[in-house]
């Protein structure tokens, strides 16, 4: 699976023509951009190394009004993270873009009502007018709006722990001019810890919505609507190695073993009781 989002990452940064970043010795000598060192693991995220962790909700956010906000305003429902950089020259919009295709066609929680979108940069160069401008492209229906918020850190300098805290790294390439980075949207429980990483472009709704779902499971109420999305979950579990959800094939195992029992418990009861029956009535 590390295999598969490396090569998702270097499709989606366009790296096909530039996989070392470097260039030759000769090219060198004639004053062209010299080496970049470059490593290929800065596109994926070491997921169960940060599952668990909380983020500190207290880093103060700027949206696209301006306003300062802090993250701690963001708790109370699980969170989809998206770590872009608004003066991207469109992967990060590609991956943005992913997201909203696959929040159109979710069914077991709804954007707002259930879970909140946060799009930050780690660009300390993005300004206020980029952040505007990226989302104004994103075209996000009114609905959808209301619960995805796009913002950057107040202090440019706190980029670099809170990014790190998660596992998330980065490169500049002065060669490609654009970063390397993975795209991936970071979901967390209403507590503001980190319960999954999900990578764009190899995931599908269902993917999202049981992410979602699994991340609002300790505050889910005793409703048939929520017993039901909670069953349906079950029915799933997350897949490390192909890096989605999959059938959880041992549960349904389990089930048809215990149901066998039951019902060859059951049979054998029946069997028994009319044999006793029919031993009393000769009698």
């Amino acid at each position: 699976m590390k295999l598969m989002r490396l090569i998702v990452g270097f499709w989606l940064f366009g790296v096909l023509g530039a996989l070392g970043l470097g260039v030759s010795p000769a090219e060198a000598q004639y004053g062209r951009t010299p080496d970049s060192e470059f490593d290929p693991t800065i596109l994926s995220i070491e997921d169960r190394d940060y599952l668990g962790v909380k983020i500190d909700h207290s880093y103060r956010l700027v949206d696209h009004e301006g306003k300062v906000f802090s993250l701690s305003d963001m708790l109370g429902k699980p969170m989809i993270l998206v770590l872009s950089y608004y003066q991207c020259d469109g992967t990060c919009s590609v991956i943005n873009q992913d997201l909203k295709s696959l929040l159109e066609n979710t069914h077991l929680s709804q954007i707002g009502r259930d879970y909140r979108v946060l799009t930050l940069t780690f660009n300390k160069n993005d300004t206020l007018q980029h952040l505007q401008e990226f989302r104004q492209k994103m075209d996000l229906p009114e609905d959808m709006a209301k619960g995805w918020t796009f913002a950057m850190l107040e202090n440019p300098e706190d980029i670099a722990p809170f990014t790190s805290a998660l596992g998330f790294r980065f490169f500049w390439s002065p060669r490609d001019r654009t970063f390397f980075h993975p795209g991936v949207f970071i979901v967390t429980s209403p507590a503001g810890r980190v319960t999954r990483y999900l990578y764009a472009l190899s995931n599908e709704a269902k993917d999202v919505d049981l992410a979602v779902t699994e991340a609002r499971s300790e505050q889910m109420r005793a409703t048939p609507k929520e017993l039901l999305n909670l069953a349906v979950s079950l029915c799933y579990s997350y897949n490390f190695h192909e890096g989605r959800y999959t059938i959880n094939y041992p549960l349904f195992i389990a089930a048809g073993s215990l149901f066998s029992g039951v019902a060859m418990l059951a049979v054998a009861m029946v069997v028994y009781h009319r044999r006793r029956r029919a031993r009393e009535a000769c009698q």
